[in-house]
């Protein structure tokens, strides 16, 4: 894969493409061309093979076609509106499934597992076509660079040419949030998390988010000093969010969909970095004290 430190001023889009997910795979995420990903037909956007794999190896008294099933359930959701789809299916990534097999008792199903991060299959994959109808005919959608975990799409990256001064950041928000959610929202619909990047600029949001609200992650680590300039907020992007075991934790902790019983405004949010790393500073200080007020209590 191509590196951005060899970036010279004459990237194409591909090229840029092909660095940032170098960048990924330097964080342990298995790169996958879409031209290899085998499914039955092209409007198929889960990898069945990583998701049955994966219930495979952490439920080892399913049968197989009760995991067969489960991936159907999966496979097959998206009756009801789009955010609501979209919430639905978040919900069951985060809390697990829930599923009767055979025996007859009902249990949860994790469709990734939080507590033990090498436990989960994280894929990135580019250029893989999806299928969609418009007006009778079959036309065809092609993401830039997606995010799996467990077979299951949770990110989507539009990427634009650094070089093309008419390829915005904004480009690739209208892509993401105008065309894919007209033309391909079975996609979207597992995705709850989103990047838009022109080499430049490089941002993170939902898939709901409107543009002025996507933003940079400026920092690894808390206490980092701010990147600000080209490409490097890119590798402190992927470095900061992507790492396996913080995407997890931001997927599961960060993401608020709105409740519908208090307001029926569809709205999703993730956490900026400033939110992110103040949150874990306080949920650390409330661990502390609350330890302390246990010793205390058993001393007395």
């Amino acid at each position: 894969m191509a590196q951005l430190k060899n970036y010279n001023g004459h990237y194409c889009e591909s090229e840029y493409e092909d660095a940032f997910i170098g960048f990924l795979e330097k964080e342990n995420w298995i790169y996958t061309s879409g031209n290899d990903i085998s499914r039955i037909t092209k409007r198929d956007v889960l990898i069945s093979d990583d998701f049955k794999e994966f219930l495979s190896k952490t439920n080892v008294d399913l049968l197989e076609d009760e995991i067969n099933q489960i991936y159907d359930n999966i496979r097959l959701v998206g009756s009801e509106s789009n955010f609501t789809t979209l919430h639905k299916v978040y919900s069951w990534l985060v809390d697990s499934v829930q599923f009767t097999p055979q025996s007859g008792t009902a249990r949860m199903v994790k469709l990734i597992d939080f507590d033990n991060v090498d436990n989960n299959i994280f894929r990135v994959v580019n250029q893989l076509t999806v299928e969609y109808t418009n007006n009778g005919q079959k036309e065809n959608r092609r993401p830039d660079v997606m995010l799996y975990v467990n077979g299951i799409p949770l990110c989507i990256i539009e990427l634009k040419n650094p070089t093309d001064a008419r390829a915005t950041v904004y480009d690739a928000w209208e892509q993401i949030n105008i065309r894919y959610w007209r033309d391909i929202p079975h996609l979207l619909h597992y995705c709850p998390l989103a990047c838009i990047s022109d080499g430049v600029k490089t941002r993170l949001g939902t898939v709901r988010t409107p543009y002025e609200h996507f933003y940079a992650w400026r920092r690894v680590n808390d206490g980092d000093k701010v990147s600000t300039l080209p490409f490097e907020e890119t590798e402190t992007m992927i470095r900061g969010v992507y790492s396996p075991v913080r995407f997890l934790e931001i997927f599961r902790d960060y993401i608020y969909f709105q409740d519908s019983i208090y307001d029926s405004d569809e709205v999703e949010i993730v956490c900026r970095y400033p939110q992110f790393f103040a949150s874990k500073l306080l949920k650390q200080s409330i661990l502390i004290t609350y330890q302390r007020l246990k010793n205390y209590m058993l001393k007395n």
